[in-house]
């Protein structure tokens, strides 16, 4: 499932832990925007490992999953507007 993360982070310190964080899950496209192809698994991960960054008084993250009927529907518009795309990849 795709997740499309956002978030407003008070501090500069957790907002670039937070990033990095997000880094491992997905691709930014945006300042404050993330976007992930997770299953449940992986995405349970992402969301507990948020919990352990963010100030729970101060910071917002809002985590919106989008099925594949709407992740196929998405529009990216402007010069650089493109959503990013996970490569297939083999282990042997």
């Amino acid at each position: 499932m795709r997740y499309i993360v956002c978030y407003d982070i008070t501090d500069d310190r957790r907002r670039e832990h937070l990033a990095s964080l997000l880094l491992d899950f997905g691709h930014r496209i945006q300042e404050s925007v993330f976007v992930a192809d997770l299953d449940g698994a992986l995405a349970a991960r992402m969301q507990n490992r948020i919990k352990e960054v963010i100030d729970f008084t101060t910071d917002r993250v809002h985590i919106f999953p989008l099925c594949a009927q709407c992740g196929l529907k998405a529009e990216s518009l402007g010069a650089t507007a493109t959503l990013p795309r996970d490569e297939d990849f083999y282990i042997l």
